[in-house]
């Protein structure tokens, strides 16, 4: 029987935080859809069960009924814990999503830890901070489709009806409510999110939980999880590098792949736009180029990054392509491309950059599951996606994490140094 709910709002989340229950040895499924039969919930071969509800780019009021269904269902079935995985950035509709859970679950007290210390992604007073900066002065204030508004979290609820308290750090918390509360938890390490939990353990209020990874971190051993050895799979060159994210972090470790003389196949803005490119004989020849690329380095990396920095929002503009539509264009034209790409190079692994991208990956080649099995670095997941008669290893991350280094650590550990010009 399911123990434990995780419900993410895109798909590299609902990895990296699925996978501190897996890589701790439960049995961890994490679905691309939130329509589950019956029988699922009963299943007990599953411990873990975590579902992407897709709902990052949602308005409030979708999101706040996609989640609320889906716990409503989850309490029915009797599972004993809902984890609602929430952005370490911040992003996304946190306020209507706890929101939802709180109301649909009924219960009195909802903790919010929104800290990833691993990341340097801490809460200090109430302020979100990455690598010591307000999160709202870094790149998560300036993203195009989801900006952070404030660093004070509690600022993410002010629009809904339950009120939202700040628990400093401390020795001791009063956590005993007579009304409903979402409760933020100050946290700067592992030991201050281990201290709460175990605060939470005592108090019987790990009913409801919310969060990112670091939170989820420390959970398999306080909701009784069976525990099984995790073996690091056998991964090979080439690599094959898909960046769909805009996220400054991820274009640095591209742009350092590339000074390590892994070959940047930039695409233009034609290539990221254009609807029937890749049905037409120019779209058709550069993907067959491809595999000549894997003769100069085992890594190759298909970016978003067109050479002419404003030359993707200028076509945008001169199509009449609104901004949300491009989002959805662009990962979808990389979901395709990565689609015809593996059909035919069933032998290289993949690395995925981006939630959009991923979920435009999974729904091209109509993967309903995906396993995870462990982590090559804090929030960089191997997975085993089953795609048609075949499992195949994909390795994910949300376009926020890692440092510029981060592919280069991923080449040497799938398969010895990576082999530049």
């Amino acid at each position: 029987m399911i123990k434990l709910l995780l419900i993410a709002d895109d798909f590299t989340g609902a990895l990296d935080t699925g996978i501190q229950f897996a890589k701790y040895g439960a049995a961890t499924r994490i679905l691309t859809s939130s329509e589950i039969d019956d029988d699922l919930w009963r299943n007990d071969l599953t411990e873990v069960l975590v579902i992407d509800t897709e709902t990052r780019h949602l308005s409030r009021q979708e999101a706040y009924r996609k989640i609320y269904c889906l716990v409503t269902k989850a309490i029915e079935m009797g599972v004993p814990h809902i984890y609602k995985k929430t952005d370490s950035g911040l992003r996304g509709n946190i306020g209507s999503e706890l929101q939802a859970v709180i109301d649909a679950s009924e219960e009195r007290f909802l903790p919010f830890l929104p800290a990833l210390p691993a990341m340097n992604r801490v809460t200090v007073g109430g302020i979100h901070y990455v690598d010591g900066v307000p999160i709202r002065e870094t790149e998560f204030g300036r993203d195009p489709f989801d900006p952070v508004i404030s660093s004070y979290v509690p600022d993410l609820f002010q629009e809904e009806k339950t009120p939202a308290v700040l628990f400093e750090r401390s020795s001791h918390y009063d956590t005993d409510c007579s009304e409903a509360v979402i409760g933020i938890f100050d946290a700067s390490t592992r030991e201050d999110i281990y201290h709460i939990a175990e605060h939470l353990k005592r108090k019987d209020q790990l009913r409801i939980m919310a969060g990112c990874a670091g939170f989820a971190s420390v959970l398999p051993s306080f909701l009784k999880l069976k525990k099984h050895q995790i073996t690091f799979p056998s991964l090979s060159h080439p690599l094959l590098v898909a960046c769909g994210s805009i996220n400054p972090i991820s274009k640095r470790q591209i742009a350092y792949g590339e000074s390590l003389g892994y070959i940047r196949v930039a695409m233009t803005p034609r290539q990221q736009l254009e609807e029937e490119y890749l049905s037409t004989e120019e779209g058709q020849s550069w993907l067959q180029n491809f595999p000549a690329y894997f003769q100069k380095s085992n890594v190759v990396m298909l970016d978003t990054e067109a050479s002419e920095p404003c030359s993707v929002e200028d076509y945008r503009k001169q199509h009449h392509i609104s901004l949300e539509e491009a989002r959805v264009r662009i990962a979808d034209r990389i979901g395709v491309i990565l689609r015809r790409l593996m059909e035919k190079n069933r032998d290289w692994t993949l690395m995925i950059i981006g939630g959009d991208t991923l979920m435009s990956f999974i729904n091209q080649t109509q993967c309903r599951e995906i396993e995870p099995v462990c982590e090559i670095e804090p929030g960089t997941v191997i997975s085993s996606m089953k795609i048609r008669d075949r499992n195949t290893w994909v390795i994910t991350k949300s376009g926020g994490f890692g440092n510029e280094k981060l592919l280069q650590i991923v080449a040497d550990k799938i398969g010895g140094d990576a082999i530049g010009f």
